[in-house]
């Protein structure tokens, strides 16, 4: 009796395809557009040449034999389509669960997501971050826009018997941020120039990034002409070198100043004068011991009240009211200090009287001494 030929009987002898089945291949060959495969059944295999599969195929040769996951059943050829990389990621996942404990980092690439949260792939095993868990920073309420992403987060819970891995991106975020503060604190000292980048602006000055710490330069810090805010000297996202001018590591704050790391423009300025130089000033305030007299670019110098008058003067108002316009002498300059010393009696001319009586003293010493010279004679005699 003939045997009668069964067609669906053989067919069963061939592997049956499904998208994220894994297969054995074997190339053929290297065609243009990608690898010929035999994958063991009536249909050939393909892996197409493209960014993401070039690396896992780059040193494959006809002949070779590996795994590879099927992501698609019929290209335009009729070919399956596979994936060598899926696989080897798939491969390397599962070595990873194999030695994984709570509490370590793994990085992971985001596949998918449900209205919960997050969801990634390690091995055969699925991870979920739950939304608390997603950041500590602004969280995307769109969560497609997180598919696709690599993330580094923290296993928190692994489920062997179901596949499981919960994970968080958030609890990541802080042991960095605790190790950054850590290294950071070790590092900065008072009087050391940093370099930062300006994050935001507030009313009282900005907030500067600093290996990881916001720190603060008040206004006051931010420049030498102290009419200018830290937002009219500062650029938003740019970044600038520091000093430290305080550190409270108690309460974990830093103070920096901008302007300390520029040249003083009175420190130039003083470099600029000399004693003896004549300047048009405007007194600016009065003191019970002077006036403070401003004489260009913000500048002040200080006119005691023994250096505004030949004569006795009780009260500064006497000689000086504030607003008044007055040519000065001056007669010392303090360049360690800042400091600039004025006379208004340097340029007046010495009255008469005064004249006469310092002539009568000088000469009235000189006939003193005469006289303690003469005895001196006589006691030797």
């Amino acid at each position: 009796m003939d045997e009668k030929f069964d067609l669906d009987s053989i067919d069963r002898t061939f592997t049956r395809f499904r998208i994220g089945a894994k297969v054995q291949a074997t190339v053929v060959e290297k065609l243009k557009n990608g690898l010929l495969l035999n994958i063991g059944g009536k249909k050939d295999g393909i892996i197409p040449f493209c960014d993401e599969e070039n690396e896992s195929i780059s040193n494959v040769k006809v002949g070779d034999v590996f795994e590879a996951i099927i992501i698609s059943t019929k290209d335009d050829s009729g070919a399956v389509v596979l994936s060598k990389k899926k696989a080897d990621d798939l491969k390397h996942g599962n070595e990873m669960v194999n030695g994984l404990k709570v509490g370590d980092n793994v990085n992971l690439i985001i596949v998918n997501f449900n209205r919960a949260g997050l969801i990634s792939n390690l091995g055969n095993f699925e991870v979920f971050i739950p939304a608390s868990q997603i950041s500590i920073r602004y969280v995307d309420n769109n969560f497609e826009n997180y598919v696709n992403k690599q993330v580094k987060a923290v296993v928190v819970e692994i489920d062997i018997l179901s596949k499981k891995i919960i994970a968080s991106i958030k609890a990541c975020e802080e042991n960095e941020k605790h190790n950054i503060e850590n290294s950071f604190w070790q590092a900065i000292f008072d009087n050391k120039i940093v370099n930062g980048k300006v994050v935001r602006f507030t009313d009282f000055g900005a907030f500067v990034n600093v290996d990881g710490v916001d720190c603060l330069v008040h206004n006051s810090e931010a420049s030498w002409d102290k009419s200018k805010n830290a937002s009219e000297v500062l650029e938003l996202d740019k970044n600038y070198d520091f000093k430290v001018i305080r550190c409270d590591r108690e309460n974990k704050r830093v103070a920096l100043s901008y302007k300390a790391t520029q040249e003083n423009p009175i420190t130039k300025k003083i470099r600029e004068l000399k004693v003896g130089d004549i300047v048009q000033g405007e007194v600016k305030k009065i003191l019970p011991f002077g006036a403070i007299v401003g004489f260009g670019d913000g500048f002040e110098g200080l006119l005691h009240i023994k250096e505004s008058s030949h004569f006795y003067v009780k009260n500064i108002y006497e000689v000086a009211k504030v607003g008044q316009k007055l040519e000065l002498k001056i007669i010392d300059i303090d360049a360690e200090n800042n400091k600039v010393s004025l006379s208004l009696k340097a340029l007046q001319q010495e009255p008469e009287v005064l004249k006469f009586n310092e002539e009568m003293k000088h000469t009235s010493k000189k006939v003193e001494n005469e006289n303690e010279n003469e005895e001196k004679i006589k006691e030797e005699k």
